[in-house]
């Protein structure tokens, strides 16, 4: 009685099972579109009347949108369509049981047929693969099914044509003894291939996968594209001319003309095309590849003929109480900075009224308040809304914003399904802001004022609606600015008479060294050509300097002035140096080049001087300057330091100095001749440490010259021994 009772509940149970899934199956159709292009809105709403579809499918180019009314486990069913042809490849049956959360967004596609070529029954277009996929739908991790549709085929019976049980797309037929065989199907998501390699011999274009388009033929005359993917919309292949299509679902299209082939069925993965050629009947495209992510799965390849079906069934009773967000109604995006009521919508997902619930929400992380709901929320299908609007007050929003809002306690009991209970929303509020400057009307001409060039939109009060606008009197001008989110802002330009800068940087200068540019007009900002900002320039080179000053009002002026830059004279005088006044030593003190004048501390306007100890000079170190003039008026100097000291070594005897003795030439560059009025015995010529240096023989005369070219330039004492005495005197080798 045991086993038996349980058998009687396992029964029961599948009884209740089958009865709830016919009355709440949800059945999708193709809604009576055929070839590459899915449904229009107005063929849903016709095809769905009187179901429990109505109202609540929309077409996006074809894709059917459709919401999950409650949370529970789910079977789907997806069936792919038949290729075109008289033998055209079944579509595949896929089914596997999911848990869906009231609220979640699914994405069907319901594969199409692949049509004939009406020019010849040889060329036939793919079947289009059936997709479900969950919001947002743009990866594979999305994917709950897809049945493959079938690659088309006129009159060959060639088995992999229906489409595929696995993930992978099958290989068109191509015809023996055709150069360059292709129709490979496609893996991991993506098309098949095109027939054949080679523009002259291309028939068949490849079925669509998930990911990427089937391969497409030629693009000369006789092109056939391959099936879109379905992230790319999973329209049908298309020909030129009349041509076969591609059922929508992603099936290929073929030529038009010639020898035709047939288009490979859409799918996860795409089917290859076929190929004939003059001695071959027509070659069968593959058929497309399926997925399956659901539980219990069952999924059979070959199995459907005609156009797809999805049929989405529930296997569980919907939770009593279970309610979700349905959405945030506003603010809605993009959106202004400002002041917002915080309006949502909430559904009741579950198979209870629900007449109670708290919505809870933060602004930016930080929690706001619970609104508590007490309005009568009906179950979906029931006599009421399943919906109710609440406002939770206003807020203020400037920039980067996150609102998350989430509901609770249904009916005042836990919900046990969380999935649809929280949605969330970040924006960015667009808050421009228009700040221009004031301007002036230059010497009482015009102003041009500009609003800048990133709005969407400009109104003036003067009623022009340009970026810019001309002004011929003062006055105070405003103008409105929409960015490109529409949001607007506004400001305020007050426009006065108003005087251009004065500008006067002298006639053409010429300098040393050095110039001093000033472009005046303090306050105002400046642009030299030199790159240059500041109001003066210090100028260096020679050229031509062009300045550009615009004033506080905006009025702008400008000057340049030629500039010559000379360089002033360098002079040196030498090393610093001493003399022996005792000696009669005398320096020459003179500069490389010629100058208009010169001017010595010593009082001289020579070009050159002679220090000797007579010109008043003291004991000691004496500072002596030469100040030079060039032909360009720049200035150069130079200063020296000449020491005057006593050098005679002490014992020499000094009291027949007055002897009459001659040395020339003072200063002496080759022969030194010296005369005396005593027979000279010997000539000795020393260094200024009292080292001979020079020495001629010995003989009695009263002239004698030595040979002076070898020494270096400088002071020397010159020894000459008479009869009577010896003498010394100082003498200069240039």
């Amino acid at each position: 009685m045991k086993h038996r009772y349980s058998s009687i509940l396992i029964f029961l149970s599948i009884l209740v099972s089958s009865s709830l899934s016919a009355q709440l199956s949800y059945v999708f159709t193709s809604a009576g579109a055929t070839g590459s292009v899915g449904p229009t809105q107005g063929q849903l709403n016709t095809e769905y009347a009187s179901t429990n579809l109505q109202g609540a499918v929309t077409s996006a180019n074809g894709i059917q949108i459709w919401t999950v009314p409650s949370s529970g486990l789910y079977s789907i069913e997806a069936y792919g369509a038949q290729g075109g042809g008289a033998n055209g490849g079944f579509g595949a049956k896929v089914s596997g049981e999911f848990l869906l959360s009231g609220g979640d967004i699914l994405h069907i596609v319901v594969g199409q047929q692949g049509l004939t070529d009406p020019a010849s029954a040889t060329g036939v277009g793919g079947g289009g693969g059936s997709f479900v996929v969950k919001s947002p739908a743009i990866a594979v991790g999305d994917i709950l099914v897809i049945a493959g549709g079938g690659g088309g085929a006129a009159s060959t019976i060639h088995p992999d044509r229906d489409a595929s049980a696995t993930n992978n797309g099958n290989n068109g037929l191509v015809a023996a003894g055709v150069s360059n065989p292709d129709g490979a199907g496609g893996t991991g998501g993506n098309g098949g291939n095109k027939s054949v390699s080679g523009c002259s011999l291309d028939r068949g274009a490849g079925g669509g996968g998930f990911l990427t388009d089937g391969g497409s033929i030629c693009q000369s005359a006789g092109a056939a594209n391959g099936g879109s993917s379905f992230l790319n919309g999973a329209q049908g292949g298309t020909a030129s001319g009349a041509g076969s299509i591609g059922g929508f679902g992603g099936g290929g299209a073929t030529w038009s003309t010639g020898f035709r082939g047939s288009g490979g069925g859409g799918g996860y993965s795409g089917g290859g095309a076929g190929q004939i050629n003059a001695d071959s009947p027509n070659h069968a495209g593959g058929g497309g590849g399926s997925y399956n992510s659901g539980l219990n799965q069952s999924n059979t390849g070959g199995f459907n003929a005609g156009n797809g079906q999805v049929v989405i069934s529930p296997l569980s009773s919907p939770i009593p109480n279970e309610a979700g967000m349905a959405g945030i109604d506003s603010p809605t995006l993009p959106t202004c900075a400002g002041t917002y009521p915080l309006q949502v919508t909430v559904a009741n997902f579950g198979n209870n009224q629900i007449t109670s619930l708290d919505v809870q929400w933060t602004l930016n992380g930080g929690p706001v308040s619970t609104q508590a709901v007490t309005s009568v929320i009906d179950t979906s299908g029931g006599a009421g809304s399943s919906t109710a609007s609440v406002n939770l007050g206003n807020i203020t929003i400037s920039d980067s914003t996150e609102i998350k809002v989430w509901t609770s306690l249904p009916n005042g009991v836990l919900d046990t399904s969380n999935s649809n209970d929280t949605i969330l929303l970040s924006f960015f509020a667009s808050n421009p802001i228009l700040n221009l400057p004031d301007v002036g009307i230059c010497d009482g001409n015009f102003a041009i004022l500009d609003a800048g060039s990133q709005w969407a939109s400009y109104a003036w009060n003067t009623g022009e609606t340009s970026q810019q606008i001309v002004i011929l009197a003062p006055g105070t001008y405003t103008i409105s600015v929409v960015d490109t989110f529409n949001c607007p802002a506004t400001d305020q330009i007050i426009a006065s008479i108003a005087n251009s800068p004065s500008i006067n940087l002298g006639q053409n200068i010429i300098g040393c060294d050095q110039r001093v540019l000033n472009a005046g007009n303090a306050g105002g900002s400046y642009q030299w050509n030199t790159n240059d900002t500041t109001q003066s320039i210090v100028v260096t080179e020679s050229g031509v300097y062009l300045v550009t000053v615009t004033t506080a009002a905006g009025c702008v002026g400008s000057d340049g002035v030629a500039v010559e830059i000379y360089d002033s004279p360098s002079i040196n005088l030498g090393d610093n140096f001493s003399i022996c006044t005792d000696l009669n030593e005398s320096r020459l003190l003179a500069v490389s080049g010629s100058f208009v004048s010169y001017n010595w501390s010593t009082g001289s306007n020579q070009s050159s001087i002679i220090i000797d100890g007579n010109q008043g000079l003291q004991n000691g170190p004496n500072t002596i300057t030469l100040g030079v003039i060039d032909e360009n008026g720049c200035q150069g100097n130079d200063t020296i330091v000449a020491t005057i000291k006593t050098c005679i070594p002490a014992g020499i005897d000094e009291a027949n100095q007055d002897e009459q003795l001659l040395l020339y030439p003072n200063p002496a560059t080759d022969l030194l001749t010296v005369s005396s009025s005593s027979p000279i015995i010997q000539l000795e010529i020393m260094d200024i440490t009292g080292r001979v240096v020079l020495s001629s023989a010995s003989r009695s005369t009263l002239t004698r010259s030595i040979d002076v070219s070898q020494l270096k330039a400088g002071s020397y004492m010159v020894k000459v021994k008479t009869n009577a005495t010896s003498t010394f005197q100082t003498v200069i080798i240039k």
